[in-house]
């Protein structure tokens, strides 16, 4: 019986192995960027931009509802597009976690000549990756997270099962936890309807690095997270803040259910705060 169900693993991981050998042959051909998740960089007058980093799986589409309040609010606004995102989830299966450290990176040096104050917002992973660039530049003189991921709810748990599924699957179809939320997501955000397993993975590598760079940062910090979020402990939004080095650190826990929260249409309070941390820095 074991031997029949050892047998069967080491199959499946081996046509596991070369469906991967197959996604890096064809990510050869260039990527076409699906409609909606383009970056983009909108400039207002004044010396503040707000640098906006999407999720995991998403695309700079889930920004736009915040980046039209900053830009209403004359603040400019710069969206970048993260490697194998806004594609195919097979992009995405093949890149790593350095890549998308190094875009952040790059894209920084793109503005820092052109504004004084660089405020970083990160949207879920997207704010691990704020936290890992924060002294990147000097002219960044702030990082706002938004539901950002230090502690998953079971995750032991979901741990363990990902170190067995990885290695007989590619991709894991999402299940989202209210029809309306999916909703939400696949109208305001268009990510993808799949997580790549492999990637999955260079994320967790990603979260530990930005767990150990927190101390080295000294910019001030908003941290904002649903108490209800159904993926992330709110306890991230405390560890983010407890472990930073900053001064100036704040955080803001709303009654919401969503882990996007960012997406949903009344969010007064949270651009309001976001609006009042940025013109006080």
């Amino acid at each position: 019986m074991w031997s029949y169900i050892l047998g069967l693993a080491a199959l499946l991981q081996l046509y596991n192995s070369f469906q991967f050998f197959l996604i890096r042959r064809r990510a050869r051909e260039p990527a076409k960027i699906i409609t909606g998740a383009k970056p983009f960089f909108i400039k207002k007058p004044g010396k503040t931009v707000a640098f906006l980093i999407h999720g995991f799986t998403s695309n700079p589409k889930e920004m736009r509802g915040l980046a039209d309040f900053l830009i209403n609010n004359k603040i400019s606004v710069s969206a970048p597009l993260l490697p194998g995102h806004g594609t195919t989830v097979e992009r995405l299966a093949i890149t790593k976690y350095p890549q998308w450290i190094e875009r952040v990176q790059q894209e920084i040096k793109l503005i820092e000549s052109k504004y004084e104050n660089i405020i970083l917002i990160g949207n879920s992973f997207g704010g691990n990756l704020a936290i890992l660039a924060a002294n990147s530049s000097p002219k960044i003189k702030g990082i706002i997270t938004l539901a950002t991921p230090i502690f998953f709810k079971y995750e032991k748990f979901w741990k363990i099962i990902l170190f067995f599924l990885r290695r007989i699957k590619l991709f894991q179809k999402k299940k989202y936890y209210t029809p309306e939320y999916e909703k939400l997501i696949k109208t305001k955000a268009k990510s993808y309807d799949s997580i790549p397993l492999r990637s999955l993975v260079e994320v967790l590598k990603a979260i530990d690095k930005s767990k150990k760079e927190l101390q080295k940062i000294t910019v001030p910090i908003l941290a904002i997270h649903a108490v209800h979020d159904p993926i992330i402990r709110p306890e991230s939004a405390k560890f983010i803040l407890e472990n930073s080095a900053s001064k100036n650190k704040k955080t803001l826990l709303i009654n919401k259910t969503t882990h996007v929260f960012i997406l949903e249409d009344k969010n007064p309070k949270i651009y309001s705060s976001i609006l009042k941390f940025i013109q006080a820095l």
